[in-house]
């Protein structure tokens, strides 16, 4: 029931005729209509306020500030303005033709009737140092922008796909180049010039190479494009040019000691880039058999090189297993040519002559590498009944040595005496010695002395002859018969104390003797 009716209505029960009551209320109506029309058809818009307006020949934008006056018959929407600051900017798609653009800020933005706002993002700001790469969608040209600046893209430009965001300029010194793909040839390149690096339009970098330095005793080995080798050694320092990767093999390691106990040496695998040149070390564990079928375990190490990296990297990818291997080959084929008695007693030349023998076949000359000496630090048999034999003879082996010990003990005790007497007479030698020569100095003295006696007194006495007997001769002669004649004395005075013997010669008693048959006469 429409309003009009309803006053109708509630005239005839108030006893007023409905025609005339209709009649009556019509302009007022109108009045009324009018009123709420032209009310909805004025719009008040703030500074920031939009309005939509939906027309027969497509839509309309009115922006404020101020009144506006607008179709009360056609559909509208309110919207606000966009505010955008100075590091924003918006993206904006027209409906009708599909093309978008943007924005910058600062400003307000006030949408086109046809304006769709995609999104609003904030502007990139590229520091010192930074760079960032932008390849357009429609043409797909790519371009670069370096820092410092504030930077806007096209609404069809996207970063590229691997490298997006803003990113880190490369700084490259003397140990370190950029290795760089071009796109448009797709070949790549290395950049070793120093300073501050940003790749160009299509181009992009793969990696930053380090400087490979090579100490004196190292060398690495470098692989080509095409597969060929080369070799750096010695204070060498290089830079990997492009499609060259260093070799890595894998060796076999020996370079932990073996327990005792363990019957079967395990080694590890290792990756070895940097191939060290000087001696190296490994231990072994074999199980070797003498020539008298007496199974041995033996423990110890083998001193290595490698020599020429060329040779070896051309004939080997595991030179260190390959010299393990070897090296219990030649020791297996030693022990086997001897007793385990003669073992036990040259252990340390059955070794040094299987090493030589391995060094001298040409084996470890083809594969660059040199053996410098093997040696067996501990050897055990593998049977337990054969080790306690061993055992046996070990232990009367050094009681034997033992007992010896304490014979060269005594021997030694006993030589020390024999020596100490040896001395002691030779002490005693030399004090006889030194008594006899004192007395025939003390004699020598004495008969020096009596004879300045005598010849003091043989001078006073032919001296006090000389006026008596002027001649020398005579007093010579008279001094000869003083002599004899006191002689004489002297020996009958002898004679006559009855302590002294006599002894005559012929000249003395004046005898002759007359042999009977043969005429002589003595």
């Amino acid at each position: 029931m429409s309003d009009l009716e309803a006053g109708c209505v509630q005239g005839e029960c108030l006893g007023i005729p409905s025609k005339k009551l209709c009649l009556c209320g019509v302009p007022a109506l109108l009045t009324l209509v009018g009123v709420i029309i032209l009310g909805s058809s004025i719009h008040q818009l703030g500074p920031e306020d939009q309005l939509l307006v939906h027309n027969e020949q497509g839509k309309d934008v009115l922006n404020g500030p101020g009144t506006k006056v607008v179709n009360p018959f056609r559909s509208k929407d309110s919207r606000k303005a966009l505010k955008l600051g100075p590091l924003d900017y918006a993206l904006i798609e027209d409906e009708l033709s599909g093309v978008p653009r943007h924005v910058e800020g600062p400003t307000l933005l006030f949408l086109s009737a046809y304006d769709v706002l995609k999104s609003t993002k904030p502007k990139l700001v590229l520091k010192k140092g930074e760079f960032i790469n932008f390849v357009e969608g429609v043409t797909g040209k790519e371009r670069v922008l370096e820092g410092p600046q504030t930077v806007l893209p096209t609404p069809t430009e996207t970063s590229s796909s691997r490298r997006r965001g803003i990113q880190k300029a490369v700084f490259l010194d003397t140990d370190s180049a950029a290795l760089v793909l071009d796109k448009s040839t797709g070949m790549q390149k290395l950049v070793t010039e120093q300073g501050v690096y940003v790749p160009g339009a299509y181009q992009e970098l793969v990696e930053v190479r380090p400087l490979v330095h090579v100490l004196p005793h190292e060398a690495v080995i470098v692989q080509d494009a095409k597969g060929l080798y080369t070799v750096h050694s010695g204070s060498e320092a290089f830079f990997l040019l492009p499609y060259h990767h260093l070799v890595t093999m894998m060796w076999s390691s020996y370079s932990d000691p073996i327990s005792p106990s363990v019957n079967v040496q395990e080694h590890k695998r290792v990756n070895v880039t940097t191939i060290d040149m000087r001696a190296r070390m490994m231990f072994f564990t074999y199980e070797v058999r003498t020539s008298d079928n007496v199974k041995l375990r033996l423990n110890g190490n083998i001193f290595w090189r490698i020599k020429d990296v060329q040779k070896m990297i051309a004939t080997t990818a595991d030179p260190e297993g390959e010299v393990w291997q070897r090296s219990r080959s030649a020791l297996i084929q030693g022990v086997s040519k001897s007793t385990l008695s003669v073992f036990m007693g040259n252990f340390n030349n059955i070794t040094m002559e299987a090493s030589a023998v391995q060094a001298q076949d040409g084996f470890y000359l083809e594969r660059g590498v040199e053996i410098i000496s093997m040696e067996v630090t501990r050897f055990e048999p593998v049977d337990s009944k054969t080790a306690e034999v061993l055992q046996q003879i070990i232990q009367e082996t050094t009681n034997r040595i033992n007992r010896l010990q304490v014979q060269n003990s005594e021997n030694d005790v006993q030589a020390a005496k024999l020596a100490a007497d040896i001395q002691m007479e030779r002490q005693r030698t030399e004090l006889i010695q030194t008594q006899s020569k004192n007395q025939q100095l003390q004699a020598q003295m004495t008969g020096e002395s009596a004879g300045m006696k005598r010849a003091r007194g043989a001078k006073e006495f032919i001296d006090g002859l000389k006026a008596a007997v002027p001649n020398i001769t005579k007093r010579v002669e008279l001094y000869e018969l003083h002599e004899k004649l006191e002689n004489t004395r002297a020996n009958t005075e002898h004679l006559a104390s009855g302590k002294a013997t006599l002894f005559l010669t012929p000249q003395d008693m004046n005898l002759k003797l007359h042999m009977g048959g043969t005429g002589s006469e003595l």
